[in-house]
């Protein structure tokens, strides 16, 4: 059996992290530059401006910053303020995903008509996903490492608290608009409700809470840390 607190297991994992958090925000970099269009035709006014534009900015602008914080955290050769560098990558990828939950949240209530209960239930579960994500800046405690020459987090598995919520948010909103479109299903043919899925966005939910869902799945599952010790902080990313 693997022992996951042996230095060369944990050295290896953390390769594996390194490379994938790269292999990650080069898509993420492809995925922004291929789709500068869509954007710039709101700025120009080719698309009516509506203020959700500015939510979908948002979301898009602070992940591109949490790649290239990210990059930096990576591939850093020399001693840095660790406990700054965490703080300011956290916040700029909780924003990301308090903007893109929002978003969620007004995607579901357009599926329901509006629906006063559905209002009251995804902006609750937004408010809750946004309270656990500032409990995880507040608490987050990272320092440099002379022996590994990175920055290290300590105790990473209380950060289990705000990403499993915000997978379970996440999902709970998933089902809730599964639900509102299935209220549709008998006015439309196979093809329509195909087409109705894809425009609804319901879709482009279902990828990215399944991406969510390996890291709640690893932090919860704490291999490589203890429950007091520390952990390199990228492990868990």
């Amino acid at each position: 059996m693997v022992n996951f607190h042996d230095p060369d297991v944990i050295q290896k994992d953390f390769a594996f992290s390194t490379h994938f958090m790269h292999f990650s925000d080069g898509i993420y970099l492809w995925e922004f530059l291929t789709t500068l269009r869509f954007g710039w035709e709101f700025i120009t006014g080719k698309r009516q401006f509506k203020w959700t534009f500015l939510l979908y900015a948002t979301t898009r602008i602070c992940a591109l910053g949490a790649v290239i914080t990210s990059f930096v955290g990576f591939n850093v050769t020399h001693s840095i303020n660790c406990q700054q560098w965490i703080v300011w990558h956290l916040i700029i990828v909780y924003t990301s995903l308090a903007s893109a939950s929002v978003l969620i949240s007004l995607r579901v209530i357009a599926v329901w008509n509006r629906n006063l209960i559905v209002i009251a239930l995804t902006f609750g579960m937004a408010l809750v996903n946004m309270g656990f994500l500032i409990y995880g800046i507040a608490t987050v405690r990272s320092e440099w490492s002379t022996t590994s020459d990175t920055c290290l987090l300590e105790n990473t598995y209380k950060s289990r608290d705000n990403i499993t919520v915000t997978v379970s948010t996440d999902i709970a909103q998933l089902i809730v608009m599964m639900i509102g479109l299935w209220r549709c299903r008998r006015t439309m043919t196979a093809s329509g409700i195909a087409q109705y899925l894809y425009v609804q966005g319901l879709i482009w939910l279902v990828v990215a809470t399944l991406a969510e869902i390996p890291s709640a799945v690893f932090i919860n599952l704490n291999l490589n840390g203890k429950d007091i010790h520390r952990a390199n902080c990228f492990s868990v990313a």
